[in-house]
């Protein structure tokens, strides 16, 4: 993929001509050397990695940034030759390619994208890196390599993270399905693109299949940063359909959703967060999370042990321990509680929901 940026390089220049004629320069001001990072060293010797995440929001967001960070912090316990740099976050569209780019210079060994939404933006800092620093690696999350890299020059440095997401929809409408008082149950997506469609659909399949009388309402244009809009939507499905229990896949705008269901009655109205498990002081109307692991752990072993890239897809699922349901909020019983768990164990099996019945809901989309 071959990106012009014109107005920082002119017309016929890409940032792959730019570093090629810079490179000098850049071995003067202490860049990352021609074969990228992995050349620090600890105490004892043993070779060290840096890490660090490129997000579109913030890292501790409650939602999509935060499930990020959270599980870059507990892949690097017990990896003590790794470390996690800065952030970068808040990290715009336009921004992504200049912000990975800045990593490339540090010489940060895997460099991770939360999100599909950078991968236009990353095709030329891949390829570049891929022919001059070998060693530097790129992980995108959410992330289909056969759709959504097609046009990369080479994946040879690149894997992609993919979540089991009709597990992950499934978990979330046993819960609505069974925690539901009114039959409404409602989603808000920051973008309508296929992942969000797969989920909510495997999240009304799952709630209708406990619960046949549920009714789903849904949004997939959200964005990802207005949570005001989110408190207004949720607001609205509250007052025209008696939509008590929301699950969310917009990240910033679930927070206002959260907002309006406290406003309706915490004990009554209730949220299912993702993909950060965030039951607990402050957040009154989480009764459970849809937790994803983003398998970064991984990732770094197979840096270590060389095997990295090629264009790999990871896949967070049930069984691997990517995905799997939170705390339970002390508002959702005991014996509701052991109903889920009994149609988790279903969900993992694979044997509650089939793809056809998910695809059912999808296909009136």
């Amino acid at each position: 993929m071959k990106k012009q940026n014109v107005s920082a390089l002119g017309p016929s220049m890409t940032r792959r001509n730019a570093l090629k004629l810079g490179a000098a320069g850049a071995a003067a001001l202490g860049l990352a050397a021609c074969d990228g990072g992995g050349e620090s060293t600890g105490e004892d010797g043993e070779k060290t990695y840096k890490v660090a995440l490129v997000i579109s929001g913030p890292a501790l967001d409650g939602g999509w940034g935060q499930g990020h960070y959270d599980s870059l912090v507990a892949a690097l316990e017990g990896r003590d030759n790794w470390e996690m740099l800065e952030p970068k976050e808040n990290t715009a569209s336009a921004d992504a390619g200049t912000a990975a780019q800045s990593l490339v210079d540090v010489g940060c060994d895997l460099i991770i994208a939360a999100g599909n939404e950078f991968v236009s933006a990353w095709g030329d800092v891949v390829a570049e890196a891929a022919e001059n620093y070998p060693n530097i690696k790129f992980l995108m999350t959410n992330t289909d390599p056969a759709v959504d890299l097609a046009d990369y020059e080479t994946l040879e440095n690149v894997e992609t993270v993919q979540v089991n997401l009709k597990q992950t929809g499934a978990l979330a409408g046993v819960v609505a399905g069974l925690m539901t008082e009114s039959n409404h149950i409602g989603f808000i997506g920051g973008m309508r693109i296929p992942t969000t469609l797969t989920k909510y659909a495997a999240y009304i399949a799952a709630a209708q299949k406990v619960n046949p009388d549920v009714e789903g309402h849904y949004n997939f244009e959200a964005g990802f940063s207005d949570a005001s809009f989110g408190a207004k939507l949720t607001e609205q499905w509250i007052n025209s359909n008696g939509v008590d229990v929301m699950w969310g896949d917009a990240s910033a705008v679930d927070n206002g959703a959260r907002q309006a269901l406290e406003a309706a009655g915490a004990d009554t109205h209730f949220d299912i967060a993702q993909p950060a498990d965030i039951v607990g002081e402050g957040q009154p109307t989480v009764i459970t999370s849809t937790v994803t692991d983003w398998m970064f752990g991984q990732a770094m072993d197979e840096i270590e042990a060389g095997t990295f890239g090629g264009g790999v897809a990871i896949e967070a699922n049930m069984e691997n321990g990517g995905v799997y349901l939170g705390t339970f909020s002390d508002k959702v019983p005991a014996e509701v509680q052991d109903q889920i768990n009994e149609y988790a164990e279903q969900i993992k099996a694979d044997s509650f929901l089939t793809d056809e019945e998910v695809q059912a809901i999808e296909d009136t989309l």
